[in-house]
This record gives structure tokens, sequence and C-alpha cells, in this order.
């Protein structure tokens, strides 16, 4: 009961800018957000039109989702942004399954555009690490495409697993991706995390029937998921 009314109590400490009004493929609970509010702000913007995904502003942890999505870099290193906060959730206990799991499974390096789902024993809350680098080592990616493949990949990464998976992942949070250290504007990292959405959510992977119509393949001619020009950094 004590457990149940301080969650309760955490959560109501985030903001809700927009509210989900259905569920997304397999019951899964989309949750972004950030506890900087202008990227918080321009990802409600950017996922106004998506009834599956809430967006929220504040500090993620504190809905105690069955997963998170830790950007980073390929190698795993949670010293610091959120994935710092989420190894400190934990006590240190994430850093080395993270690292264990890059190296069993990835021969010591994720590349972006991959992740990994990396259980946490005995966790009731943040009990599955989404790792989905945005950048191979930390550095600016401005101008890269990082926030769009990270977040693709996270979001492939949780659907299998709850394919796979004993226990289901049913909500999962993702925060503003490769706008700390990568310095990605924020419209853009919105903007790219949508389309990302686009792909796997509403499956729009199935109207790619050539490399050229992939999200980004034609940067500056075509846009991302809609035909539109991209916003943001080019």
């Amino acid at each position: 009961m004590l457990d149940f009314l301080r969650r309760r109590f955490r959560r109501m400490r985030v903001e809700t800018l927009k509210p989900a009004t259905s569920a997304g493929p397999r019951g899964v609970r989309f949750v972004v957000g950030d506890r900087n509010r202008d990227m918080a702000l321009a990802m409600a913007a950017a996922f106004r039109e998506l009834a599956c995904v809430e967006v929220v502003c504040g500090d993620l942890l504190d809905l105690s989702p069955d997963a998170v999505v830790c950007p980073g870099n390929s190698f795993g290193d949670m010293g610091g942004g959120f994935d710092k906060a989420v190894d400190d959730f934990h006590r240190g206990a994430a850093q080395p399954l993270v690292a264990q799991a890059i190296g069993d499974r990835c021969c010591g390096e994720l590349a972006v555009g991959a992740a990994l789902v990396v259980e946490v024993p005995g966790a009731r809350a943040v009990r599955c690490l989404v790792m989905a680098p945005t950048m191979r080592v930390p550095g600016n990616q401005a101008q890269s495409i990082g926030a769009y493949l990270a977040t693709r990949a996270a979001l492939v990464a949780v659907l299998q697993h709850n394919v796979r998976g004993a226990a289901p992942i049913a909500s999962v949070v993702i925060p503003g991706m490769a706008t700390g250290v990568g310095g990605m504007p924020f419209a853009e990292s919105a903007a790219q995390m949508r389309t990302a959405f686009a792909s796997i959510v509403e499956e729009k992977w199935r109207q790619v029937a050539h490399p050229a119509m992939a999200p980004y393949a034609l940067r500056g001619v075509q846009g991302p998921a809609t035909g539109r020009a991209p916003r943001g950094g080019a």
C-alpha cells in the first residue's frame, strides 16, 4: 500500500501536456517527454495527432514504467544525462548489466540503429532498459538522423520483446533523443522521433518499396514521413 501511494505521489509531479486516448500496438502504453519544458513542448507539437502517445513534462522515472529508453552511445556508458539518472534509480546496478549485455550480444558495441532490451532482475519499476544509442561515441549529432534511428530501433525492440518475452512490456517512456550531449535542436529531435513512430507504430515502413522512399533517404528533397520538407537542422 505504501509503495502504491509513493508511486501515485511521484506521478502527480509529472505534467501531462497531451494525453493518450488509445493504446498502442499490442496494448503498449507509449509516453514521450522530458524534464526540459521546451523539449516537452516540441514533442507535444510533433505528436499532437498520434492518439496512442502521451506527452509529459517532468521526471520520466516518476511514472514508474515497465521500461525506459536509454539513448547514450554504442558502448553503453551510462555516466551522464538521462542514462545516469536511470543508473542512479537502480543504485548503480544498471551499468554492469548493460555492459554485460552489449558484450555478450553485440561483441562490445551496439550500433546506432539497433537496440537491446536489458532486464533488471528484481526491479518492480523500470524493470527493462531499452538501450538505443543515438551516437557511436559522445559528440554533436545536430546534423544526424540519430534520434530517428534510435527511436525506431527502440520501438522495434519493445514490440519484438513482447512477442518473445515471458513478461511483456506494458508501458515505455522515451526521453528527448540526441538533445543532450548530441546537441540536436528540440524541434528536430521531436520531428525525428515522430517519424520513427510513423514508421513502426503506424506501420508506414510497409510503404517503403525502395530505399529512396525511406525517411530521410533524400533529405532536403523529400520530407521525413509525410513528403514535407524536414524541419530543424539539416
